[in-house]
């Protein structure tokens, strides 16, 4: 009623004509009908000036019921004052007015219940002609059509003086097939809802074949006749729409082609026993034209048609019905599996203790199974009373709970007492009163066993906090302090009460503590790790640098995990550390100094060396006269000897250039070979004079690589020209290059005096001779493999030696073939790094024209 509580009355059928004195016979299917039907009917009535009841389940449809009739034209509330309109509400438990008693027939009793005694008084009161009332028909162990007729007959016996119209609704579901052509036969004047309108199924005064079709026709089920040996014989319009064939295709098919899983021996059966019983109902799935199935319930019953014995099968679409039905064994299986797999013990029993329902958990815990009586020890828990008192214990009405009680296991293995909770649920009927109950008992064994291993894990953790001699603490995962030691009650001179059950929030400024208490949480709940320095304000009003180390310790649940926090001071290292590093800004501001001072004073000095040299060349070339040999001899000394300062002084300002960074390199293609070969041919004469030969071998292929030429040629001309220096005379060294994976790789080996392992990277350090004697004997100051190193890294590659004392050493290099990568990584880290100042090269470039424009 409440999905057309808005809609105004719309009379789809005129009740306003002349109604038999039996009243109106209405089969519907959904409460709307019936609602819509009654309101209509009602209404027309109060038009009519007749007075009508219209009897509603419940006080909740009597309003929805008003509500309805008030939408219309009528005054209802004015109908209702002058006693032209009576509602009664039955109530749900007595809404029905045909019954069934113990001994007489189906009857009407106007004197049952309050509402009978409404209808009766209203009935009596007043001057009225006519009386319309709406009833519901049910079936009560007869058919409707029994049903019906026995309800007119106490109508019409009870209640004889008064003209009543009454409206009798039958549900199409709650009506069989069979009864309709009943209640037609039985002269009802039948209403049905076909086409979106109630119309009257008429059966026209004409031949009884006509009639009978007529009656075909009108039906909304599925008709079929068939002769006794299953050929079809007549079909209505019903079954051709559900089979999918054409009435004239239907005629003369066999029925078995129109069920599926049936032979001719079943049919036969059939036969048989429709011959005994005269009916015979049961369901078959039908076989549409298509392939698709329809499962309907059929009602076959013999009947005699055109002088010849045959069937009339009326069949029923029941697709709701099984679909209702599935659902109904599927959510059967779903509660039965869902009982079963309870984690728990489960039973379902009667107002007697007896057990309906359990699963096997319960069996092992309570020892009872389905048909027995509940134990004594349940029902005395769920009374209130001692387990092992063996009385009469009368079911609680309402639900009970219990945590920790202990039963008698009789779970194998476990015959003590088992703590478990016990939770009961009554089950009350549809009267209100007590029809059982529901009890689910859970074991708490294991809840006990991790509650003590929870104790003992708490009380370990607070023993360890305890001792420890730093300031400590723990939390839980919602960032409450759950423990301190002595150590942190003393940092916030609080009692360890004071502390204990209270947030960060409690001790120090929001600022701060929200954002150690958000991270405190993360921390318990990602399971990390964190490790941190902070500056905390100590009780005594210093300011101490601390490190917090905050670690978790997983529980025996999610839920226990716990935060640990360890404070250590480490002030004192801090102003350390401050110390050393001003130390450490000391010695690098003195170190740049230092080498400042280097490149300054090499400027010094190459100014006037490069005079020094120029002139002796000058004079050499005895330009401005010849020169005696004496004379000659001091001053090749004078240029060899300017030549040789010269040289270390460049290699100490390349040194003090690569401390300062002020040294980058100018990529080019570099003719691999070609480079070898020249530093080979620079270096020949002082190979010759000790008769060394040379070797070089160049893979295959390798020509060229991108790189700094001059810096290429000085790494190769400082280790081609120590492995000469330290090799014995008529000695011989080899040259090795090869590519490998984008790297070019030189090698030069000597059969020299060798190195130890120990001395494999001093020999890379400035100014450092690995024998004093063997440099006295060889000169050099220390700086050739030190700029070999630096201008190997530099290229972004890297240097090593492998030798043996006495036999010789293999100085190795690597440097990229490409070294694009290399350049823009060096241009992201060294953006703002100072390049070398170009005025020290001006200058040497001023003093070479000055000296050649003195030669000239």
């Amino acid at each position: 009623m409440s999905n057309i509580k808005n809609k105004r009355i719309k009379s789809e059928f005129c009740f306003c004509s002349t109604i038999p004195s039996s009243g109106l016979t209405a089969v519907y299917k959904e409460a709307e009908e019936k609602t819509e039907l009654t309101a209509a009917y009602i209404k027309a009535g109060l038009q009519q000036k007749e007075r009508c009841i219209w009897l509603v389940p419940d006080s909740e449809s009597a309003e929805l019921a008003t509500d309805l009739l008030s939408n219309s034209e009528l005054d209802i509330e004015s109908c209702i004052k002058t006693a032209r309109l009576k509602i009664i509400p039955l109530h749900e438990a007595a809404a029905l007015s045909v019954k069934q008693p113990e001994v007489s027939e189906v009857y009407f009793d106007w004197k049952a219940g309050t509402p009978q005694k409404e209808i009766i008084k209203f009935i009596h009161t007043g001057n009225w002609r006519y009386l319309r009332i709406n009833l519901e028909v049910k079936r009560f162990g007869k058919s409707i059509t029994g049903s019906l007729k026995e309800l007119r007959r106490i109508l019409a016996e009870d209640i004889p003086e008064k003209k009543i119209r009454p409206l009798f609704m039958i549900r199409e579901e709650d009506l069989s097939p069979g009864e309709v052509f009943d209640l037609i036969e039985a002269g009802e004047k039948l209403l049905i809802r076909r086409d979106g309108k109630w119309k009257f199924l008429r059966i026209k005064q004409e031949s009884q074949d006509k009639k009978f079709k007529t009656l075909l026709e009108s039906s909304g089920d599925s008709i079929l006749i068939h002769d006794m040996k299953g050929r079809v014989l007549e079909a209505n319009h019903v079954a051709c729409e559900i089979f999918g064939y054409t009435r004239n295709k239907m005629l003369g098919k066999h029925i078995k082609d129109l069920r599926t899983n049936i032979h001719l021996t079943e049919f036969g059966q059939q036969i048989e026993k429709l011959k005994q019983t005269g009916y015979f109902i049961f369901e078959m799935d039908s076989l549409r034209r298509d392939g698709t199935v329809i499962p309907q319930e059929i009602n076959n019953r013999l009947i005699e048609y055109e002088g010849e014995a045959a069937v009339i099968s009326i069949g029923r679409d029941i697709s709701e019905r099984k679909r209702t039905e599935e659902a109904l064994r599927d959510s059967e299986r779903k509660y039965r599996i869902l009982f079963e797999e309870f984690p728990g013990g489960i039973a379902q029993f009667d107002t007697e203790g007896v057990i309906t329902l359990c699963n096997e958990s319960f069996v092992n815990l309570a020892g009872n199974r389905e048909k027995e009586e509940i134990g004594f020890n349940l029902l005395n828990l769920l009374e209130g009373r001692n387990p092992e008192e063996k009385s009469i214990t009368h079911l609680p009405e309402i639900p009970v709970h219990y945590d920790m009680k202990y039963i008698s296991g009789n779970e194998k293995g476990r015959n003590g007492r088992i703590p478990v909770a016990i939770t009961y649920k009554p089950l009350m009927s549809e009267n209100s009163g007590l029809a059982g109950g529901i009890v689910l008992i859970e074991d708490l064994t294991e809840v006990k066993r991790l509650e003590t291993v929870r104790l003992q894990q708490t009380e370990s953790l607070r023993k360890l906090v305890d001792s420890i001699p730093v300031p400590s603490f723990c939390k839980d995962r919602n960032g409450i302090y759950i423990a301190c030691n002595r150590a942190f009650e003393a940092l916030l001179r609080m009692q360890k009460k004071e502390i204990v059950g209270k947030s960060l929030h409690n001790f120090v400024s929001p600022e701060i503590a929200e954002k150690y208490h958000i991270m405190d949480i993360e921390l318990v709940k990602h399971k990390t790790t964190r490790v941190y320095e902070t500056s905390l304000k100590f009780a005594d009003g210093s300011v101490h640098q601390v490190m917090l180390n905050k670690f978790v310790f997983s529980g025996v649940t999610e839920e226990d995990s716990v935060l640990l926090g360890i404070m250590i001071d480490i002030t004192e290292r801090k102003q350390a550390e401050e110390k050393m590093l001003q130390a450490k800004m000391a010695a690098e501001a003195a170190n740049k100094a230092k080498t400042t001072f280097i490149v300054n004073m090499s400027h010094e000095l190459r100014t006037p060396l490069n005079a020094v040299i120029g002139f002796s060349d000058l004079l050499l070339s005895e330009t401005f006269g010849p020169l005696n040999e004496k004379q000659k001899r001091y001053t090749e000394n004078i240029s060899k000897s300017g030549n040789h300062l010269l040289d270390v002084i460049n290699d100490v300002l390349d040194i003090s250039r690569l401390e300062l960074g002020n040294m980058e390199l100018y990529y080019e293609t570099v003719d691999i070979p070609g480079i070898i070969e020249e530093v080979q041919r620079v270096l020949s004469p002082l190979s010759a004079e000790k008769n060394i030969s040379i070797e070089s071998n160049i893979e295959q292929g390798l020509k060229t690589t991108i790189a700094d030429r001059v810096k290429l040629k000085q790494i190769l001309y400082n280790i081609l020209n120590n492995a000469i220096k330290f090799s014995s005379e008529g000695g011989k060294v080899k040259i090795t290059a090869e590519l490998r994976e984008d790297m070019v790789e030189i090698s030069v080996k000597d059969e020299g005096l060798g190195i130890h392992e120990v001395d494999y990277e001093r020999v890379f350090q400035p100014f450092v001779q690995i024998d004093e004697s063997i440099s006295k004997k060889y000169g050099g100051v220390g700086l050739g493999l030190a700029l070999v190193k630096r201008f190997v890294e530099l290229h972004g590659g890297m240097v090593w030696v492998k030798a043996s004392p006495g036999k010789g050493s293999t100085f190795t290099f690597r440097i990229p073939k490409r070294p694009e990568n290399r350049m823009q990584e060096k241009d992201a880290t060294n953006s703002s790094q100072v390049l070398y100042n170009p005025e020290i090269e001006k200058e040497e470039e001023r003093v070479r024209e000055e000296i050649r424009l003195k030669v000239t």
